[in-house]
């Protein structure tokens, strides 16, 4: 029965299916492809500020006394000098403009700053940049960005990974229903031919035509299945998105490496200035010892005779 439903709706309604699927697809893909574009624009602009601010605390040989407190200026710092500013597709558009046409439009500012934004979500990753071991560069970046929405979410309900993915198979999905509405079209076809009398083809007319009918019906699936496929898999290959994601991944990650190594570089310069003057007080201890030992020492039995003499 439920066979039968189905096949009902897609012999009849298969191809308008296909273009509704198609027209979700590319609202989903144009959401999550800006996105990613304004992905790109903003923790670009961040990565690129804080690996400045570390350079330019290495030059100028700041120590890092304490993590906490490091973390706190230099992404400060950062925040500080990112612009009041929105990025769109390269393009920047003011406040005031998009309160214009009712639009909330985040500033570069705003965009890593806020609750569950990147710079506070690695001031609580203090624990691994004040471990001596070195971590997962992969996966701390992982961490830290799956905590912000501005990076998982597109549309701010949908998981961007799972739109992603629908996009991806899409392609192959179209042309699936494009062979099963092939088969669909066949099925509906084939019985028409016992139907037909060969000696009188004129009553014969209205079943000749169902029977073109239904062998044009699975040609056109297939048809419409293969041009669906062919958009998406083109607008996939001209606009990417996971290799867009995948750079602003690796950015942060590297920007996040330079910083672990920053802070245990300057710990280990401290550390072996102390270590140098630690092994030093040693050995002017051990010295004074030696000295103390050898005045208590008594003397010898020569020692004594030279003195008698």
């Amino acid at each position: 029965m439920l066979i039968d439903l189905v096949l009902n709706f897609f012999s009849n309604y298969l191809i308008e299916f296909m273009g509704a699927l198609l027209v979700v697809g590319l609202f989903f893909r144009f959401g999550a492809y800006r996105r990613s574009k304004n992905d790109n624009a903003y923790y670009s602009s961040f990565t690129r500020e804080l690996e400045l601010n570390v350079e330019r605390d290495k030059e100028e040989k700041k120590p890092v006394e304490d993590v906490d407190h490091y973390l706190a200026d230099v992404l400060g710092r950062v925040g500080k000098k990112l612009p009041q500013r929105s990025l769109r597709f390269g393009g920047e558009n003011k406040k005031e403009d998009a309160a214009d046409d009712g639009k909330k439009v985040l500033s570069l500012r705003d965009y890593v700053s806020g609750k569950q934004g990147l710079i506070i979500n690695i001031q609580a990753e203090a624990s691994v940049f004040k471990n001596q071991t070195q971590p997962n560069f992969t996966e701390l970046t992982h961490r830290i960005l799956s905590q912000d929405p501005n990076w998982t979410k597109v549309l701010k309900h949908f998981s961007i990974d799972g739109v992603t993915r629908m996009i991806d198979i899409l392609p192959g999905l179209f042309i699936v229903f494009g062979v099963f509405g092939t088969f669909i079209g066949i099925s509906m076809a084939l019985p028409e031919i016992a139907n037909i009398d060969f000696n009188d083809l004129d009553k014969s007319a209205d079943t000749l035509m169902r029977f073109v009918l239904n062998v044009t019906y699975a040609m056109k699936t297939s048809i419409a299945g293969i041009f669906f496929s062919l958009i998406l898999t083109v607008l996939n290959t001209l606009f990417p998105i996971k290799e867009t994601r995948h750079r602003v991944f690796k950015k942060v990650e590297t920007s996040l490496q330079m910083l672990w190594y920053h802070i245990h570089s300057s710990n280990a310069k401290e550390m072996n200035q102390d270590q140098v003057f630690a092994k030093l007080l040693s050995v002017l201890d051990s010295l004074e010892k030696r000295l103390e030992h050898l005045e208590g020492k008594p003397k010898s039995d020569d020692h004594k005779e030279e003195e008698a003499s």
